[in-house]
């Protein structure tokens, strides 16, 4: 792959996205087609207009852009991948396999990410839970962000670490960079390279560099064992990512990771381990009307009879569309 490439030369072979690009609130661009166009603006999807005439003008933009980077996408190889130099994402899929012509998604990272107060006028989380997330972070609180596929967890796993003391030193580990903290003392690692690094050698650096908040990207791996332990001895204040489709299905799937990692423990030594390393788990959803919520937040209160004691802080009722609180007191704040 050619590490060279200029953001001239990307300009120059998008230039047909130009006026979609230019629109800084636009935070990802859904070409499903030469004919439809979806871009996902203050976290809505909206259809606009077109700028291709054609699937050919389309293919060449695609050919264009991965050209670029020494990649020919074809009926032999008809999915792609890149990561453009502002860390933006973008993934092309063409025919046969794209059935109605090819389609391409840009996704950008660093760009107009949402704000709390966005979120809160948005109505995807309401004030009262930003106080009791901010008061979490304040008392050095392990959080786990869970959510399903598109559900905006990475967006809000950025926000909650920017909630960290500004004069302290967080740093960032992921396979791949995806949060954009604007937290001002962020030190970033990320796996693979020319080294071919592990996320576990990552994790292990980052420990060795003092760091006042541990931040780890989306947990998909065996190395989700190391990172518990790191959050389980002395690195409080920590954070990290994880696929789910709920509060219960997200602590499921953080045992199974854990168990991939082959450390010869146990169910019930993992669950201690998951236990002791998180204290707070946050659940996002993408609903039917493309809203994106952070439907329930839970205390891990520990284990009891090897069963996790879950105390429930908020849940999103979507019978009411209101967000219900128990009124439980964290452990933290007792």
């Amino acid at each position: 792959m050619n590490a060279t490439v200029s953001p001239d030369e990307i300009i120059r072979v998008v230039a047909p996205l130009d006026p979609i690009l230019a629109d800084t609130s636009v935070w990802q661009i859904m070409i499903d087609g030469h004919e439809r166009v979806l871009v996902e603006r203050d976290g809505r999807l909206e259809e606009v207009e077109s700028p291709f005439s054609s699937a050919e003008e389309l293919q060449a933009v695609i050919d264009g852009l991965f050209g670029l980077y020494g990649i020919e996408l074809d009926a032999a190889h008809p999915v792609g991948y890149l990561r453009l130099p502002d860390h933006s994402r973008c993934t092309a899929v063409v025919p046969p396999n794209a059935v109605g012509g090819p389609h391409l998604v840009l996704r950008r990272i660093v760009g107009p990410r949402p704000t709390w107060d966005k979120l809160i006028e948005w109505g995807s989380i309401p004030q009262r839970a930003y106080d009791l997330l901010a008061r979490a972070v304040s008392a050095r609180v392990n959080i786990l962000v869970s959510g399903s596929t598109d559900s905006g967890k990475t967006t809000a796993a950025g926000l909650i670490a920017d909630l960290a003391p500004a004069e302290e030193r967080v740093i960032v580990v992921e396979q791949e960079y995806e949060m954009d903290l604007k937290h001002p003392r962020t030190i970033r690692l990320e796996a693979g390279g020319p080294a071919g690094l592990s996320m576990e050698e990552a994790l292990a650096a980052a420990v060795r560099m003092r760091p006042d908040r541990l931040v780890v990207g989306d947990l998909s791996g065996p190395f989700a064992a190391p990172a518990l332990r790191y959050f389980g001895s002395g690195h409080d204040g920590s954070l990290t990512l994880i696929h789910g489709t709920s509060v219960e299905d997200a602590l499921r799937r953080l045992e199974s990771l854990c168990l991939m990692a082959d450390l010869g423990l146990g169910l019930a030594e993992i669950r201690a381990m998951v236990a002791a390393g998180i204290q707070l788990v946050t659940f996002q959803e993408r609903l039917p009307d493309g809203s994106r919520k952070m439907v329930e937040i839970a205390e891990l209160r520990g284990l009891e009879h090897l069963r996790y004691v879950l105390q429930p802080l908020m849940r999103y009722n979507r019978d009411t569309e209101q967000f219900e609180f128990t009124d439980a007191k964290p452990g933290w704040e007792r």
